[in-house]
């Protein structure tokens, strides 16, 4: 409800960039982290001892782009750009940073073990459901990552939990606070709409075509293209030629039997109790009476509580210690072990009978080598990536890399970052995720390798393995309008239609004048030979539920009393006028102004958060390049920097 009336006063773009100071950098699969920036390294900002550069800044944004997209997944970075995003994300980015330098100036480190706790955590690192360093290596490789880099990313996350967390956690909203709020919901607001359609005229002549392009090139201006090759390595068939011996696939089944069934097991029984001395008195008793009698007298232990099921040697150690799982094995089919101490205290068991045999290495033989082969099919990607790499470092030409290793290389023409170019289709398939990353290189960078993640319907990218491309970008032609000659009857056509609507506006703000004079609002209208405004009467409350709400009916509910407002429409105007505004009554809606509470205390962290990064941001410094941020904003909505 609180974003439903901060809806009226600002655009989408500004409330999505206005949450969030905190840019998350903790890896939940292989993702933003491990992104290939652009090869400018224009400063941005000097923030404390840190110095953000262009690829930092392009960083932030594809990732505000990509989550704007899960709303929209239509738009564009050149919209997004358009709206005055960059900006906005650069002030996510230096806020961000800002908290880190302050947080280190306090002395708040994340330990080692911190860092490698939320490294052991990650699913791409992981194998069999437990973290593997082979899978680890091989990950970071595949993604030209260093260790470093990673923990760096995940350290300066972890200081920024620590500082905003006590200042965002169980904020309180008083009743004082949210009422205000809660009452707006239900004013009721009363007035009416006239709507000013756009005026009759004649087509615009050649010079107002002329004149109309050359005030509006910006309108007409293809964003900046990129020309590209590239080449695809085949993952799949990399690793399918991958092959593993059979001396490895021994040194697996023996390193590892628990993992492939060839350790036998064994049912057991266990009690685990403080102290020796009642240890020792279940042993005897059980020998005489029972286990499960014994364990029941003397420490209370029903059925359930002594069973531990099926244990392999292996498994039982990790559970208890090496000393408990050796005395569990040791024992006959039948026999009670003596009591033995591990850091639980000191455990009787009983071997109640024989489990699995296990699985002999021809048994085991098909999931070890399942096992084996993906991580060699992995190794083989990254060896065949780290071996291009070196070959394009060295020197080596595109050409001659692609020859050497079996690869196709495509030729592709120009298109803007989203793969359009004007009057032709968008390109299809991965074409869209090529171009974007031939923007992010530029041709003196040279070829490289590139991972592309595989996308969802909704815009959001896949943790799995994307597809490996080499790509060198060619060529760059920079934002430029179209030639006039090319789209003249395009330019006509808008023309035409901006005669016709500025002729409508000089006629809603006459109306607009006459009402501040204090003329009636439909007399007003009349007077300019509209048609009769149609009553409006509305309450916040009752659309603030909606996903989509008309721009009028936002007009109607953010206006003043005794004012009118002008809304622009695809087919003309519309005057928005409200004569009237009735208090709403909070007692008559139970229940709202707790719902009001909740609403605004979901807001205060964020708030709290902003906050506590500008304080940060004035106590280490903050030096801001407005020429770079300027010009980033501008390339990235596609505007002509000559234009002006």
């Amino acid at each position: 409800m609180l974003q439903f009336i901060r809806k009226g006063l600002r655009s989408w773009p500004a409330l999505a960039l206005l949450g969030a100071v905190l840019l998350a950098f903790i890896v939940t699969g292989v993702g933003d982290p491990f992104s290939n920036p652009i090869g400018t390294r224009g400063t941005v900002a000097k923030v404390g001892s840190r110095t953000l550069v262009e690829p930092d800044l392009m960083t932030a944004f594809d990732r505000v782009l990509q989550n704007a997209r899960q709303q929209n997944p239509a738009l564009t970075q050149t919209e997004l750009a358009a709206q005055g995003a960059v900006p906005a994300v650069t002030a996510q980015l230096i806020g961000q940073t800002a908290l880190e330098e302050f947080g280190a100036k306090q002395g708040l480190v994340a330990s080692d073990r911190a860092i490698g706790a939320v490294i052991g955590s990650i699913p791409a690192f992981q194998s069999g459901g437990k973290f593997d360093d082979a899978t680890y290596r091989s990950v970071l490789a595949q993604q030209r990552l260093t260790d470093e880099r990673l923990r760096a990313d995940i350290g300066g996350d972890f200081v920024r939990k620590l500082l905003l967390t006590p200042v965002t956690a169980a904020l309180g909203v008083p009743d004082g606070m949210a009422a205000p709020y809660a009452r707006l919901l239900l004013d009721v607001h009363r007035g009416s709409v006239a709507l000013v359609p756009p005026a009759a005229v004649a087509p615009a002549t050649a010079a107002e075509t002329e004149a109309f392009y050359n005030t509006n090139k910006a309108r007409f201006t293809v964003p900046e293209r990129r020309g590209f090759r590239y080449a695809w390595i085949d993952r799949e068939a990399v690793a399918a030629a991958a092959t593993v011996s059979d001396a490895a696939i021994a040194a697996a089944y023996a390193k590892d039997p628990a993992k492939y069934g060839a350790a036998a097991t064994r049912r057991l029984l266990q009690v685990v109790v403080p102290d020796e001395a009642k240890a020792k008195a279940v042993a005897a008793a059980a020998k005489t009476e029972g286990f499960a009698k014994a364990a029941e007298r003397l420490a209370g232990f029903g059925a359930a509580d002594i069973a531990i099921g099926e244990k392999d040697q292996a498994t039982l150690a990790s559970e208890t210690s090496a000393a408990v799982a050796a005395a569990a094995f040791a024992i006959p089919v039948g026999g009670i072990s003596a009591p033995v101490k591990s850091d639980f205290g000191w455990h009787v068991l009983q071997y109640e009978a024989a489990g699995a045999a296990g699985k002999t290495l021809e048994q085991a033989r098909p999931a070890i080598v399942a096992d084996l082969k993906a991580r060699a099919g992995a190794d083989a990607v990254a060896a065949l990536v780290a071996k291009i790499e070196d070959a394009l470092e060295g020197g080596s030409s595109f050409a001659d890399v692609a020859k050497a290793n079996g690869l196709t290389i495509i030729s592709q023409t120009p298109v803007t970052r989203e793969g359009t170019t004007p009057d032709a289709p968008p390109l299809p398939g991965d074409g869209p995720a090529l171009a974007a990353s031939a923007f992010n290189r530029l041709p003196e960078d040279g070829a490289a390798v590139d991972e592309l993640k595989a996308k969802a319907p909704d815009g959001s990218t896949s943790p799995a393995p994307g597809k490996l491309v080499v790509i060198e970008t060619m060529q760059v032609l920079a934002a430029a309008p179209r030639p006039l000659a090319e789209i003249r009857a395009l330019v006509a056509e808008i023309a035409t239609r901006d005669k016709a609507l500025k002729q409508a506006r000089a006629k809603a703000d006459a109306v607009v004048a006459a009402v501040k004079k204090g003329e009636a609002f439909d007399k007003a209208v009349a007077a300019q030979g509209l048609a009769a405004p149609q009553p409006l009467a509305g309450r916040r409350i009752d659309v603030a539920q909606q996903q989509q709400v008309p721009p009028v009916i936002q007009a109607f509910l953010s206006t003043a009393a005794g004012q009118v407002r002008v809304v622009s429409g695809v087919e003309g105007l519309a005057l928005v006028h409200v004569a009237a505004i009735e208090p709403g009554n909070l007692a008559a809606v139970p229940g709202l102004l707790e719902a009001s509470k909740r609403d605004i205390a979901s807001q205060l962290p964020d708030e709290f958060a902003a906050a506590f990064a500008m304080a940060a941001q004035r106590d280490v410094g903050v030096s801001r390049n407005e020429a770079t941020i300027s010009d980033v904003g501008r390339r990235l909505a596609g505007k002509d920097l000559d234009a002006e």
